[in-house]
């Protein structure tokens, strides 16, 4: 590693600030597959891959565009992360199913909330610009709204229901992280 980063300096005259930088991807992009292999593999034995599949995919893009509560260390991110999949995934889609009707409902309400209070970014990022945050609300808003668009056209097919329901309990289970975030944030707790 020591000599990819005298090369990467010597080469292209990075500096000990982009090298630090480099090292922050590296290791964020190694924190994040080492969770999604480990993830994917618990919910494949457990026999949840593919609703896991969707609602990793989902709260991807929703992370990534409203953000939320962000972890300082590897153990307590795998730890929240893995509570919001597993409930999402396995525990509330079992516990209450709800109607077509109530999802988009509630989807709507979680919509409306995302849009107004997101973007909430980690604290260890620079705070994004106005035109940032417009473009992220507007993807945030356009995800939960494809997501209500499908559910209202998949509704009656019976095989996409558990998706459905996953999906829904994935986006309420953002919507309140986003939300306990935004309080922090306020409070200057986080």
């Amino acid at each position: 590693m020591s000599e990819l980063i005298q090369e990467l300096q010597r080469e292209y005259g990075y500096s000990d600030y982009d090298i630090a930088k480099v090292k922050y991807v590296l290791a964020s992009l190694f924190s994040e597959f080492s969770k999604l292999i480990l993830f994917g593999a618990l919910f494949g034995v457990l026999g949840y891959f593919y609703p896991f599949l969707f609602s990793i995919i989902l709260l991807l893009f929703l992370r990534i565009n409203i953000g939320g509560l962000h972890c300082k260390h590897y153990m307590s991110c795998l730890i929240l992360t893995f509570l919001i999949l597993y409930t999402s995934i396995m525990f509330l889609p079992n516990l209450i199913t709800l109607s077509t009707t109530s999802i988009m409902f509630f989807s709507i309400i979680c919509m409306v909330i995302n849009f107004y209070i997101g973007p909430v970014a980690s604290p260890f990022r620079p705070t994004p610009d106005s035109v940032l945050i417009k473009s992220c609300r507007n993807i945030g808003f356009v995800i939960i709204f494809t997501f209500i668009f499908f559910v209202s056209i998949f509704q009656n097919i019976t095989v996409l229901n558990p998706y459905i329901q996953v999906g829904f309990w994935t986006i309420v289970l953002h919507t309140i992280q986003l939300v306990i975030a935004k309080i922090l944030r306020k409070g200057g707790i986080y």
